[in-house]
């Protein structure tokens, strides 16, 4: 609906009345056919119709839009008396002020504040209406107004309930209320707390199996290094033990090559012949004496004096079989039989 005509002061201009409640228009619009309305009668009219009510031409709300510049401009300029006139407000002022004056106009009337307290359903409030000029007075006498206990309670009273209120039983409902609230937290936060140790507890599982699984597979590899470490240990002592035994023997030839020189295995001729003749002028007693030096003589002369020393990588078993391995029995034989002599 728009603006009664009869508030207006002056002459208004036909092309701003509605085309269907013929007063001047509020929130405007303009179809194509240039005719325009307001915004709330011209919703109302495409419901039931499907065309413009001044020409019958085809609308649609898809084709409305706002009133040109112009025509607001001349809208807003016309002068207008207050809502309020009734009640004694002589204001007259512009169309596009009018709500500015209205929101403050003293001879407005409003509602009273005073609902019932905070504990109190709004519905049961002050249902008195008064003019705005008025208010303050009103709410100096209202039944509903509202104002702490002066006992110290913190409860907030209105004027009719003061001789009912009973200050602990306020006290003691606000703390079960209190109470009420908390047990609900406290369960609130024990089932979340519940539910996170129970996602932690599932996690701690989870990676003590995994733990254990590394834990396994490490002291596998452990194992497997300490037999490889264990392997290798027997064969470097295996291996020491092989070159001891190879430097001792080749200490024990050097020896014997150096007490089995040729120069000392071969006497001269004219030794030979000195020893031959004192032979001859000893006692039957070291006959077998001198025959055994002739046999080591003999002995010496058949051995080979240049023998390479045995090498320290072949086995026991090839030592004890070999020819070298007879050669050299057969040195510490005569020199065991020298060493009796």
């Amino acid at each position: 609906m728009g603006y009664d005509l009869e508030r207006f002061v002056g002459y208004v201009n036909e092309g701003l009345l509605c085309c269907v409640c013929r007063d001047v228009l509020e929130r405007p619009l303009q179809a194509p056919c240039e005719h325009a309305y307001c915004s709330a009668c011209i919703s109302s009219w495409l419901v039931h119709h499907h065309s413009c009510p001044e020409d019958r031409l085809p609308l649609d709300v898809s084709h409305l839009k706002p009133l040109c510049r112009y025509m607001r401009n001349d809208l807003s300029r016309l002068q207008i008396r207050c809502v309020n006139a009734d009640q004694g407000c002589e204001v007259i002022c512009t169309l596009e002020t009018l709500h500015t004056h209205e929101d403050e106009c003293e001879f407005a009337f409003i509602a009273c504040s005073n609902t019932g307290g905070e504990y109190i359903c709004c519905h049961c409030g002050c249902p008195v209406q008064v003019e705005r000029r008025g208010l303050e007075a009103h709410l100096s006498l209202c039944e509903f107004r509202s104002r702490e206990c002066p006992n110290g309670c913190g409860h907030t009273l209105i004027s009719n309930d003061q001789s009912q209120h009973n200050c602990i039983a306020e006290l003691r409902a606000e703390v079960e209320l209190l109470r009420a609230e908390m047990l609900s937290k406290l369960e609130e936060v024990r089932r979340e707390m519940e539910s996170r140790l129970d996602s932690q507890r599932r996690h701690m599982v989870q990676k003590e199996s995994q733990l254990k699984n590394e834990v396994e597979e490490l002291k596998g590899q452990l194992s497997r290094v300490v037999c490889d470490v264990r392997a290798l240990l027997g064969v470097e002592r295996l291996r020491r033990q092989e070159l001891a035994e190879a430097e001792l023997e080749k200490r024990e030839l050097m020896e014997l090559l150096r007490a089995l020189q040729p120069t000392r295995c071969q006497q001269p001729v004219e030794q030979l012949t000195q020893s031959k003749n004192q032979g001859d002028q000893e006692p039957n007693g070291w006959q077998p004496h001198r025959d055994q030096q002739t046999s080591i003589q003999a002995s010496c002369q058949s051995l080979p004096l240049a023998q390479p020393p045995p090498s320290p990588q072949l086995g026991e078993g090839s030592r004890k079989t070999g020819p070298r391995s007879l050669t050299l029995d057969c040195i510490k034989r005569k020199s065991r039989e020298v060493t009796v002599i």
